[in-house]
């Protein structure tokens, strides 16, 4: 009994939120169908691309992407534009198998790419372009890759990184092995050097799947071995199914059937933690059905067939996925005598291959092909598979490809090892300076000695200055980021906690039809969510830095008798969103003096987005204060908080208000870096 009135509670919260969301749902959709503003119409289209993602309606999302797309084409709103065409991109390929579309709406933003500054934003177009082509035109994938790699700039560094694993593996998918070894290796680094420890691993993995489809199978094995322990180590279980999955083919490579079915149940096992569950409950599904094909268990093989067709279903336009299926259905086909039905299937599976430029399993499909045509007598087009197989094998295969990559492998090993003894000759020639500096001081004697001292003296009474105020600073940084993170909680707590029984005993004092106790709880309802965005801006996260603050002006003006006024540029994705956090207290903070102690009738934001530095500059017309008198209390209005966090920012602040009665401007100059 105690279990059936739990579940039906969380029903009616489930209920009650939902009911919440497409109230706001409509909400949104009423204002774009009867506003003329151009710029509240796309926050509201916004607002409903983050209700549909939380969602999972990636049809609707995609929808409303396109509209937004659309308007801000129109009003000439090129980096809104590209933003959403690179957004909707995810969606499209990887749950919709929609890759044409995106590459639509990608065209569509690459024609204004010389009216986009931002470098990020360029060379992003043709990363996620080269992605929607990675799955059935390999060299347009590279091309894109290539020219993500030339526009991204020095601050794009993780980008470019991207944009080497990915054509390092749409190279090593065609069979050029020396070109995929040196975009590893430059993606390696990158991530290296910007601490992306986890692409690291994906760098790594690329290498691994050279070192197999080069026939290094053992060394594949011992590699990917370490591999999968440090994602076990580091809890990232989304990439251990594709890893023990690949660990299985390497193992049939080798004729052990038995390892195969061991390491294809361990990708079975975190098939759901996998980024496409779809895409890999098909592969390994389909390896299963191939395995037992492979040792005349008939049965077995067509359950894990089926079971297989089920997952492809969900992505049936992902020719990869396809010809994974393809391969399983063949060898059952083989395996049962159905040469007709497997010469079809074989062929349809050359053709997905041959599209997608899949090399290594072309080889593999004319050698099936010739099998098949042999076993129904038609000796000619056996021998044609044959020899196709034969000359490709060998183009693919050749020594020099296979002595390059030695070459390589063996080049970086040698730099590593010329590395390690350049540091070591230099630690010898640090000593042996370290001595002659230790024989100098004893020749020049006492008064050397003394001067010295009084050296270390000064500088040790410096440097514990110095220490002491670098404590205290970051003392009060840390501070500030742990009331930040209680904030956060406790707005959490509020909305997730009391915010929820508060709805519910609405809805209980609405069955009653309890008017005025409805009043009181939905005032109560508003104070404990303005109590939660006060303690903590999710807005930040939903709309973006510049509305966030927007929204703060906003609330002022409906809710104080200030005149209130803005100037704002669009300063989003311009810093982490550590650093818009405080951003955005620093507006609220400045906002929250004027309001207890200016005694101002009209206060003003400006907020310049410059080159190289944001500016942000608040001003009111009440009776100001003399900064002279008070620049070594700066506890006095809140101004310590301000100046804490304008050095967390590694900014600068300013403060206008010499002469009381005229008002006070403070400015901040916030670099980007």
């Amino acid at each position: 009994m105690k279990k059936i009135f739990f579940v039906s509670i969380l029903f009616s919260c489930l209920s009650l939120l939902s009911s919440n969301a497409q109230e706001e749902k409509e909400y949104y959709k009423k204002v774009i169908d009867t506003t003329s503003d151009v710029a509240l119409k796309l926050a509201s289209i916004d607002s409903l691309l983050t209700i549909e993602w939380k969602k999972n309606n990636f049809d609707e999302f995609v929808d409303y992407s396109v509209s937004y797309i659309n308007l801000a084409e129109e009003m000439g709103r090129f980096d809104d534009m590209t933003k959403k065409a690179m957004n909707v991109s995810f969606p499209l390929i990887n749950h919709l198998n929609d890759s044409q579309k995106s590459i639509d709406l990608l065209n569509r933003v690459i024609k204004y790419e010389d009216k986009i500054t931002d470098s990020f934003l360029r060379g992003g177009i043709y990363l996620k372009r080269g992605g929607a082509f990675f799955n059935f035109d390999l060299q347009k994938a590279i091309d894109d890759y290539s020219r993500a790699i030339e526009i991204y700039e020095k601050k794009d560094a993780i980008y470019k990184a991207d944009a080497f694993l990915f054509r390092g593996q749409a190279y090593s998918a065609l069979g050029q092995f020396v070109d995929a070894s040196e975009d590893y290796k430059a993606a390696y680094d990158l991530f290296e050097k910007e601490k992306d420890f986890e692409y690291m691993l994906h760098a790594r993995s690329g290498e691994i799947v050279m070192y197999s489809k080069n026939g290094f199978l053992e060394k594949s094995l011992k590699q990917r071995t370490t591999l999968i322990n440090s994602l076990l180590d580091l809890e990232l279980y989304e990439y251990l199914s594709t890893q023990y999955y690949n660990q299985s083919i390497d193992y049939k490579k080798l004729d052990r059937p038995d390892l195969r079915y061991e390491y294809l149940q361990e990708a079975l096992k975190y098939a759901d933690s996998a980024l496409n569950p779809p895409f890999v409950y098909n592969a390994v599904y389909s390896s299963l059905s191939d395995h037992f094909s492979l040792t005349n268990n008939s049965k077995d093989a067509l359950t894990f067939l089926e079971k297989a067709r089920e997952y492809l279903n969900q992505i049936p336009n992902d020719k990869y996925a396809n010809s994974i299926f393809l391969m399983a259905l063949i060898q059952y086909q083989m395996e049962n005598e159905q040469w007709i039905e497997a010469k079809e299937n074989s062929l349809k599976r050359l053709a997905f291959i041959e599209n997608m430029g899949l090399d290594e399993e072309n080889i593999n499909t004319h050698k099936t092909l010739s099998k098949i045509y042999s076993k129904l007598n038609d000796n000619k087009r056996a021998y044609y598979h044959l020899e196709k197989h034969a000359t490709l094998k060998d183009s693919l295969y050749n020594q020099s490809n296979t002595n390059a990559l030695i070459y390589y492998q063996t080049l970086y090993e040698t730099e590593r090892q010329e590395k390690e003894l350049t540091e070591k000759k230099s630690s010898i020639a640090l000593l042996e300076e370290k001595n002659t500096s230790i024989k100098k001081q004893f020749l020049y004697g006492g008064v050397a000695l003394t001067f010295g001292f009084l050296l270390i003296f000064l500088f040790k009474n410096q440097k514990s200055l110095k220490s002491k105020k670098e404590l205290q600073e970051k003392y009060t940084q840390d501070l500030l980021l742990a009331q930040e993170e209680e904030r956060k909680r406790v707005s959490k707590d509020l909305h997730d906690g009391i915010g929820q029984s508060l709805l519910l005993i609405k809805n209980k004092v609405v069955l009653n039809k309890d008017d005025s106790t409805k009043n009181l709880v939905e005032n109560a309802i508003e104070e404990v969510r303005s109590i939660s965005r006060a303690l903590h801006p999710f807005q930040l996260q939903e709309l973006g830095i510049t509305k966030a603050i927007e929204n703060i002006f906003y609330q002022i003006d409906e809710t104080t008798e200030l005149f209130v006024t803005k100037e704002i540029e669009n300063i989003d994705g311009v810093f982490s969103i550590e650093k818009e956090v405080n951003m955005y207290r620093i507006v609220q903070e400045s906002l929250n003096n004027v309001l207890k102690h200016s005694k101002a009738s009209a206060v003003k934001i400006e907020i310049v987005n410059n080159e190289k530095n944001v500016q942000m500059c608040i001003r009111d017309n009440g009776v100001g204060f003399d900064f002279s008198e008070r620049k070594n209390d700066m506890n006095s209005l809140g101004l310590k908080t301000l100046k804490e966090r304008t050095r967390l920012l590694q900014g600068i602040m300013k403060i206008d208000s010499e002469t009381t009665g005229k008002g006070t401007a403070i400015t901040f100059i916030i670099p980007k870096r």
